[in-house]
């Protein structure tokens, strides 16, 4: 590994994910969530931190992780990559 730092973007007091290591942030439907239950290979790498709310926002992770977090799709977008509000 080498000496660069990584930036973590926050999502409420407990939720820190490195900005660099995300691939995608897409939203949450029930059809994506039971999409992503039923292939094999997010089976054992759905990381569920909502803390008990609903979850929103799907984050995937590029070692294969997905992050389920109960910020809603636009802001997280902002939040990981900087984008503004048109």
């Amino acid at each position: 590994m080498g000496g660069g730092k990584v930036s973590f973007v926050s999502f409420g007091r407990k939720v820190f994910l490195p900005r660099e290591r995300v691939i995608a942030v897409m939203p949450i439907s029930t059809s994506v969530e039971k999409r992503l239950k039923n292939v094999d290979f997010y089976a054992n790498k759905i990381i569920n931190a909502t803390f008990g709310k609903q979850a929103r926002t799907a984050v995937v992770m590029d070692s294969g992780h997905v992050v389920l977090i109960p910020t809603r799709y636009k802001i997280a977008l902002r939040v990981i990559w900087g984008r503004r509000r048109k």
